[in-house]
């Protein structure tokens, strides 16, 4: 069985603890599906040039998806070109995060 993962991020003062949470996730599940979806402040993480760019772009070598909130970028003035190479785009985190479960995705809030 593979496991569908979706993590929500919404506070940039926990994207730490959420990158090293992720990180033992893929660990221990390393076949698991994986999503991360950043919003709200938590957004700041995914620019280009940040401490933790480092630690995004290992989660994406390890297979996981990061998505970006439009709706978050939006408020904060960031540009699609300010983020992190490879990161993806939905128009609101809070309704990729319902899809997900939706469709059966167990849900991870870090």
């Amino acid at each position: 069985m593979v496991h569908r993962v979706v993590v929500q991020v919404s506070d940039l003062d926990k994207v730490d603890g959420a990158l090293i949470s992720c990180r033992n996730l893929l660990d221990d599940m390393p076949d698991a599906e994986v999503e991360v979806v950043f919003h709200q402040s938590a957004i700041e993480a995914l620019r280009r040039g940040t401490p933790r760019e480092g630690g995004v772009r290992d989660l994406m070598a390890r297979g996981a998806s990061i998505v970006a909130c439009r709706n978050s970028m939006r408020a904060r003035n960031m540009g699609e070109d300010e983020l992190i190479a490879g990161v993806s785009i939905v128009k609101a985190g809070v309704g990729e995060i319902v899809r997900r479960q939706a469709e059966g995705w167990i849900y991870l809030k870090l």
